[in-house]
């Protein structure tokens, strides 16, 4: 079993670490972050029972590996790259997104990458495949918005109706608890948004043949749009190249707390998405992070609403749109088990 320590303290570890429970190939020994995490670390110790610890080389000391997580929280980069090369150093495997590698340059040849390395020349047709089962997709405004989580339990929830499930998932970390990671190409600077999207869309396909899987979950990284002045989401890139791949049968998205919600604000949302994505939102999640904007440092910070206080999720009222709490998993489950009933019921889906 690879004993593994995380990198930085963000709001996916936990999700990671309850993952892998009960996993024969990884264990968890220890998380590492950054000294403005010192509280929330030893919180984290408290629930884990796990070493947490801003002494990086203490954490990298009781592991054979290191998984390096997506920088969602805003840190700097240069934190990244240190502890990137004190890692080499010490000779322990090293796991990590592309996109991050990209950030802190590198060399990938020395790096376990989280994504298949599909070269584009393999994968590229001009005729796009027709995929044939039932697809459920997890779009958020932005990054650190819960779509990890949320898409966790949608596959387990799936999974246990019996149905085998293919799920794309928005985070690296995926990777560790049975999801497949999008490919590198996905990232390229190389390739053009049409090929990106046949290519995506035949990595898919043979992906769905290979195995017979009976339902696909694809969850999009980044946001659906820029919001704010500080943040673009690449102006939602990569959920238009997923949702011109794929032909999306249900949607779900995530907003973030604290958002101001009525029915006005909900419709705009779903008008959008359908315009610009041909996905159909009707099922809202509220996360557990919510942002401000710093104008100072000219950046969104975020941050996060804890369990025992998600009675400050304000919830509105709607008989067209189902809005619910992250947290709350019953609710949440039966919404997912409404939408298999339709697919059931739908030859057309089927």
């Amino acid at each position: 079993m690879e004993k593994l320590v995380v990198f930085p303290l963000n709001n996916d570890t936990e999700i990671l670490i309850n993952g892998l429970k009960e996993s024969k190939l990884y264990q968890i020994v220890a998380v590492s972050s950054y000294i403005e995490d010192k509280s929330r670390l030893e919180l984290l110790q408290k629930k884990s029972s796990i070493y947490c610890s801003t002494e990086f080389e203490e954490c990298l000391a009781r592991a054979d590996a290191i998984i390096f997580a997506e920088n969602t929280m805003g840190y700097s980069y240069d934190g990244y790259q240190k502890r990137v090369q004190m890692a080499l150093d010490s000779g322990k495997k090293i796991y990590a997104g592309l996109a991050l590698l990209d950030k802190i340059q590198i060399d990938t040849d020395k790096v376990c990458i989280l994504q298949e390395s599909t070269s584009s020349d393999e994968v590229v047709s001009s005729d796009k495949k027709e995929i044939d089962i039932p697809v459920v997709s997890v779009m958020g405004l932005g990054e650190n918005c819960d779509k990890f989580g949320l898409q966790v339990k949608i596959k387990k929830v799936i999974e246990k109706q019996g149905y085998r499930v293919l799920a794309l998932c928005s985070n690296v970390l995926g990777g560790f608890l049975g999801m497949e990671n999008f490919p590198s190409f996905l990232y390229s600077k190389f390739m053009s948004y049409p090929e990106k999207i046949n290519a995506l869309n035949q990595w898919i396909y043979e992906k769905v043949i290979q195995q017979e899987y009976d339902v696909i979950l694809v969850g999009c990284p980044g946001g659906i749009s820029e919001f704010e002045k500080y943040e673009t989401n690449y102006y939602g890139e990569l959920p238009l190249i997923i949702s011109n791949a794929l032909d999306v049968d249900a949607g779900f998205a995530t907003l973030y707390g604290h958002t101001a919600l009525d029915y006005s604000v909900l419709k705009n949302i779903s008008d959008f998405v359908l315009k610009k994505y041909n996905t159909s939102v009707k099922d809202y999640i509220l996360s557990r992070q919510f942002y401000k904007a710093d104008h100072e440092w000219k950046k969104i910070r975020y941050y996060t609403i804890e369990e025992n206080m998600n009675e400050e999720l304000a919830i509105p009222e709607s008989s067209e749109y189902q809005v619910l709490s992250i947290f709350d998993d019953a609710k949440i489950e039966k919404e997912i088990l409404r939408i298999l009933e339709e697919f059931a019921n739908n030859i057309f889906v089927i």
